[in-house]
């Protein structure tokens, strides 16, 4: 039975010459994989279109439980058209680390609703923004709060002068691991996880703090989620922002 599906692409990987295989997460089904063909005909250089990553999709697919197939998505259309986010070089930037960070964060992510619109809004509001200081650290915080939806959102409630990261904790002490914040980090963790897209451009940090706040938030989560890879684009982030 064919079902009505939205969804945001995460990946695109060439299937032989005329097949893509397309990674999403979706509003109905939470992390689905498809299969879709392409031709060098100009119709098909739209429909590839669709699936640029973050795309924004809905479309019909019969999934059919335990089948080794992939679904094949027909009457495919973008429902939220990006205005500027495609052709601005930040943006952009963000965007395919947002993707990749997504891709290796979801990959056994069931259906979770409060976490597709928690995607699909905050995508939206990084398209409108208009000043570059106003999503400097749209990324940063983006991670932050995504942890609580994937669920290993830290604890921010306990006492302590050091930060476990392993434990996702403060305490008193200095951890036997390797994996913790010092005192003159880890005081800055509660105000850090109290942003938001409101009032992160209150925040400016220098380009290393930021630098050192994103591998801070990458190895929090290499480091509670398995197989977490290490991600092509965190370099590209690393030398963006001034």
């Amino acid at each position: 039975m064919q079902e009505r599906i939205k969804g945001i692409v995460l990946r695109t990987v060439k299937y032989g010459d005329s097949s893509l295989i397309v990674d999403l997460y979706t509003e109905e089904r939470g992390r689905l994989s498809l299969m879709t063909s392409i031709s060098r005909s100009k119709r098909a250089v739209r429909s590839v279109s669709f699936w640029q990553p973050l795309s924004m999709v809905e479309f019909q697919a019969e999934i059919r439980s335990g089948s080794s197939k992939l679904p094949r998505p027909s009457e495919v259309r973008t429902y939220y058209n990006y205005v500027d986010l495609p052709f601005s070089p930040v943006k952009s930037s963000l965007a395919i680390f947002i993707a990749e960070f997504l891709s290796a964060a979801l990959r056994e992510e069931k259906e979770n609703l409060p976490l597709y619109r928690y995607m699909e809004s905050s995508l939206q509001w990084l398209d409108m923004a208009d000043k570059p200081a106003s999503y400097a650290n749209f990324h940063l915080v983006f991670l932050m709060h995504l942890s609580r939806f994937v669920g290993v959102y830290p604890n921010m409630e306990e006492s302590g002068n050091y930060f476990d990261l392993l434990a996702g904790t403060f305490c008193y002490g200095q951890p036997s691991h390797a994996h913790f914040l010092k005192p003159e980090e880890a005081r800055y963790l509660p105000a850090l996880f109290r942003m938001n897209y409101s009032t992160m451009h209150l925040f400016r940090f220098s380009r290393n703090a930021r630098m050192r706040i994103l591998t801070v938030l990458n190895t929090y989560y290499r480091l509670h989620m398995p197989s977490f890879p290490e991600l092509k684009s965190l370099d590209v982030l690393h030398e963006m922002f001034d």
